[in-house]
């Protein structure tokens, strides 16, 4: 009877997490669209539009090398409680902000508390889901997010076509709120760190800074692993961003043809993560990890030599469906692997330097498309990504480091 109530119990906080995670990102993605056409109708400036992306960035920079020490150390359902409602109220007020520089502000702020959102909420999510049902709930956390990534544009779409920017960021921050409850309904856990009698600040930082390049030093396959995939990211991110560019100048596309293409990568991450929380549980952690990295590399050199609109969409299609493998593969060794009192310290080490790579990546990639062409610059960030995912297939291939990513899928004590 305990282990049936220990089950209903689990299943009751799976569902409650789920459901606050996708109503969430359902808000995240219609603020994306907003919070564009706000700045947009108050300033006329595609300069103070594209200043988003580089504020947002900017706080990550100087917040993300402290959040995960201060996340650590504190509870991280009541972290996750306090940074969603004041993302909430912040949200709220952006459209009752009349200057750009207060948007800025705002949206400063919003980044900073994003980064410490990022530092918390996967310590959090491990510790509440137990390890053999870990896969099936970042499946389903996949696919809410990958279909809010179709749902929320086309809302925030609807709403504007009815008004100004103000009804989607609104109901945005409701979203925030809303995800805030479901945090309130979750139990929360004793804090797994390390105590530390010093009450220095900086010599704190230090020593989680020491404590994170220790860690990465003494765990060589997941550092590996972890560079290549922030190399492939890199990499995608690059190529997504010119991706409007490649539809007009490379394919000829339209509009709608340019949209079209969207709601198929779109699709197949959904069709793919829907599938993942059905099957995920019987397959391996080396499988997915290593073929799906593998043929999402392989989607992206597809779509990027693609003449035409449908070769264009079934290498998207083919990167959506198998980046949701990749995804999930990664996701589950990374909870495997990284012990909890860690994981926001490992961020303090990690995330400027990812953050720094997006930005130069992002604004070189540009420049080469503009002196090179959108189709070289595509090639030139979709073939080094291939190769990058056909050495993650290798050493997920290998059988010493197959059974060591696989050593996730195996039912441990629980952490909590």
């Amino acid at each position: 009877m305990a282990r049936q109530g220990n089950e209903a119990k689990d299943k009751l906080w799976t569902a409650i997490f789920v459901s606050g995670v996708g109503v969430s990102s359902i808000g995240d993605f219609m603020y994306l669209v907003a919070i564009n056409i706000l700045v947009l109708d108050k300033t006329r400036s595609a300069a103070a539009v594209a200043g988003l992306w580089v504020v947002s960035r900017f706080a990550a920079l100087l917040v993300g090398p402290w959040a995960g020490s201060v996340s650590d150390r504190l509870p991280r359902r009541t972290q996750l409680i306090a940074i969603e409602t004041t993302r909430a109220l912040l949200v709220g007020l952006l459209p009752l902000c009349s200057h750009i520089a207060l948007i800025y502000a705002v949206l400063f702020l919003l980044g900073a508390c994003s980064t410490f959102f990022g530092s918390a909420f996967l310590p959090y999510q491990t510790m509440l889901i137990p390890q053999e049902r870990r896969k099936r709930v970042n499946s389903l956390t996949s696919m809410f997010r990958y279909s809010a990534f179709l749902v929320g544009p086309a809302l925030a779409g609807v709403l504007l076509q009815r008004g100004d920017a103000s009804l989607p960021l609104w109901l945005d921050a409701a979203s925030f709120l809303v995800s805030g409850l479901t945090f309130f309904l979750l139990p929360e856990f004793p804090v797994p760190t390390a105590r530390s009698n010093s009450k220095n600040p900086w010599l704190l930082l230090r020593m989680d800074w020491r404590c994170a390049l220790q860690f990465l030093q003494g765990n060589a396959l997941f550092t590996v692993l972890f560079g290549l995939t922030t190399i492939i990211s890199t990499l995608a991110l690059t190529a997504d961003s010119q991706e409007v560019v490649f539809a007009r100048q490379a394919l000829h596309l339209g509009r709608f043809g340019y949209g079209m293409m969207v709601v198929a990568a779109g699709v197949g991450f959904v069709s793919g993560s829907l599938a993942l929380s059905v099957f995920a549980k019987r397959m391996a952690t080396s499988w997915l990890l290593g073929v799906g990295m593998l043929c999402e590399t392989a989607g992206y050199v597809m779509y990027a030599l693609a003449h035409s609109f449908w070769w264009a969409v079934g290498g998207l299609v083919i990167l959506g469906l198998f980046g949701s493998a990749a995804n999930l593969g990664f996701m589950t060794y990374r909870q495997h692997a990284v012990p909890i009192s860690h994981m926001g310290r490992l961020n303090n080490v990690t995330g400027p330097p990812q953050q720094m790579l997006n930005i130069a990546f992002i604004l070189g990639g540009g420049a080469l498309a503009n002196a090179y062409g959108v189709r070289t610059l595509m090639l030139g960030m979709t073939i080094p990504m291939c190769a990058a995912g056909l050495v993650v297939a290798g050493i997920a291939a290998a059988p010493g480091y197959r059974a060591r990513l696989s050593a996730a899928d195996a039912v441990n004590v629980d952490v909590r």
